[in-house]
Formats: C-alpha cells, structure tokens, sequence
C-alpha cells in the first residue's frame, strides 16, 4: 500500500507538500465509476471537476478550490497519471526516485 506526495502552492505562494492517504483497492474501483462517469459527461469542464474531486478525496487535506486556485494544470495531470499508477500497481516500491 502506497501513498502519493505532490507539490502544490498554498494561498502565499509557497510550496508545500501534500500526501494522499493509503492508495486502497477501493480507491481503484472509486476510479473505476470516476472514469464511467467522465466518458457520459458532457462538458470538458465537468470531466476535470471530476477529475480534481477524486484527487481531494484522496487526501485529508486538499480541497477542490486548493487544485483550481493554487495549482498548475500540467501538475494536475502529473499527480492525476501518479496516482493512477499507484491504483494500477504500475509502481515498483523499490524504486527511487
């Protein structure tokens, strides 16, 4: 079981680091109904709503507005495609980075 850390800009502008909780099976199928739901949608806007939901429901302490406000899109689809990994067990926990 892994969890994901990722950078992101606070309301001040500085760095600071974020983590999600335990990567669980039951994240993966969360996955699973969030991807169902993105193919149905209707709007670009929508999808990625969706997408940064999932991303804050991950973690303790990251909101939505945290991802709109304080973080870069390309950051976004870094930490979406590092999770994703994490869901998938596309990782090998020996590896440093």
């Amino acid at each position: 079981m892994a969890k994901v850390q990722f950078t992101i800009k606070n309301e001040k502008g500085e760095d600071v680091v974020k983590s999600t909780k335990t990567i669980l099976t039951e994240h993966y199928r969360d996955y699973l109904i969030l991807m169902d739901a993105i193919e149905k949608a209707e709007s670009e806007v929508v999808k990625l709503d969706k997408q940064l939901q999932f991303i804050a429901n991950l973690c303790d302490d990251v909101t939505v507005e945290d991802l709109l406000k304080y973080t870069d899109f390309s950051k976004i689809i870094s930490i979406f495609t590092e999770i994703y990994a994490h869901l998938v067990g596309d990782v090998d926990p020996k590896e440093k980075k």
